[in-house]
């Protein structure tokens, strides 16, 4: 997968480029007035200012641009972004040259600062703008030397010419550094980003294979399914009309009742991708999430429930049976992993940003690499055949889908804590008809 074009380097915000040309504005007014006033070199000042006064008005144009788009949530496309970057390092490679030529050319030590705009163009344009934008550097230093007006000072004072030099020389390398230290590190942000983005899809990607999977199993198994349940239903007809056969019938009955269930669960496996087709996101009480979570969980003798009545009333709009049977994973590997037939604890809280779903064991827990491994799919610390590993993916899957988050705290010998958190009001997505 290749990189969107808003990570690459040349999409550094234009934020940056602003904060710089100010700060190169101060450091021209700067050294003019302290070349002026304090060492007492002359110089032409009007037209100085008259540069000066241009790189203000551009960069105050700039800002108020940039701001107005902010403002508006709409930033500059990636092509237009790299437009504007070349259309201000041209002006700018234009007006120091002006400077320069006014105040001795390349003979004046500050010179120097033409390797800013080089370097800048090197890291945040193309290949053939930055060689283009070097080569128009090269054609304004050619034309400074022919153009530019002597400076007495500088031929007559030397130690002043050295000064100046390892000054510009310092300033440029303090310039270099933190511009390059700035992108790298942004672009170092940016590169985590889009490995988790990356990651993000490639769960996506999993989670709907496992949907067609499920949809495919459904269908293949809802015809045989039925069948069962019907030569049970008469099985239990026949068994039942004979006194010393009721056990038998009761264990017919039995067969359908768990048919049935298996219809349910086949007809709700989709829903753990939280993508089931035509559900409707609605508002909900929280504790009327929680009493459908357990009316499903096959040992609900096993959960202990704390809540509030404030967080019992409170609404939340999500798809009913995605968060259910999300929840129900939770508590699902929760009750696996506590021995002795202890309790779990499961509760809900109102955070700032929405409710917060708790689910606590007190088994064995996990170390650090089970941790880091516990949401991936088919990731399972069970014996063999007693579990597929795809509990806490799936819960995962649906708390990212609802905007959530969740977090699994554990530690081996101290039991795990997973937290599911979701915002109130989620955007949902376009419902499936």
């Amino acid at each position: 997968m290749d990189a969107p074009n808003s990570l690459q380097p040349r999409a550094v915000r234009l934020g940056w480029l602003i904060g710089l040309r100010w700060l190169a504005v101060l450091g021209q007014v700067t050294t003019i007035g302290a070349t002026s006033l304090v060492i007492g070199i002359e110089l032409p000042l009007l037209p100085l200012s008259l540069v000066l006064v241009a790189e203000i008005l551009s960069n105050a144009s700039l800002h108020a641009w940039n701001a107005w788009r902010k403002r508006r949530d709409d930033p500059p496309s990636p092509a237009v972004q790299e437009q504007l970057q070349l259309l201000v390092m041209v002006l700018d490679t234009v007006l120091l040259v002006f400077l320069l030529q006014l105040t001795g050319g390349l003979a004046n030590p500050f010179a120097a600062f033409l390797t800013v705009h080089i370097v800048m163009a090197a890291v945040l344009l193309p290949q053939a703008l930055a060689f283009a934008g070097a080569g128009f550097t090269a054609v304004c230093l050619t034309v400074l030397v022919f153009t530019h007006r002597p400076l007495p000072a500088l031929a007559e004072r030397p130690d002043l010419v050295a000064w100046g030099t390892a000054v510009a020389l310092s300033l440029t390398l303090v310039i270099l550094v933190y511009f390059v230290t700035r992108v790298t590190r942004a672009l170092a942000a940016q590169t985590e980003e889009l490995a988790r983005e990356r990651e993000r899809q490639s769960r996506t990607e999993r989670l709907e294979a496992l949907g067609t999977l499920a949809a495919g199993a459904a269908h293949e198994l809802a015809t045989p399914l039925s069948t069962i349940a019907v030569v049970a239903k008469e099985l239990e007809v026949r068994l039942a009309s004979r006194p010393e056969t009721r056990d038998e019938a009761e264990d017919a009955r039995l067969m359908r009742t768990e048919v049935a269930r298996c219809r349910r669960i086949l007809d709700r496996m989709s829903t753990e991708s939280g993508d089931k087709a035509g559900e409707t996101w609605a508002r909900i009480a929280i504790g009327e999430v929680i009493d459908d979570t357990l009316d499903e969980f096959p040992s609900p003798d096993r959960v202990e429930v704390e809540l509030d009545a404030a967080v019992e009333e409170q609404q939340a709009r999500v798809p009913r049976e995605a968060l259910s049977m999300a929840l129900r994973n939770l508590l699902s590997n929760a009750v696996d992993a506590t021995p002795g037939g202890r309790p779990v604890l499961f509760t809900a809280v109102l955070t700032a940003n929405g409710v917060e779903f708790v689910v606590r064991d007190t088994g064995v827990g996990m170390d650090e690499e089970g941790l880091k491994r516990a949401t991936d799919p088919f990731f399972t610390t069970k014996e063999v055949g007693e579990g597929m590993g795809l509990g806490l993916f799936l819960a995962r899957s649906v708390t990212e889908r609802l905007g959530g988050e969740l977090v699994l705290e554990s530690a081996t010998g101290r039991g795990t804590t997973v937290r599911l958190r979701l915002p109130l009001d989620p955007e949902a997505p376009p419902r499936v008809a």
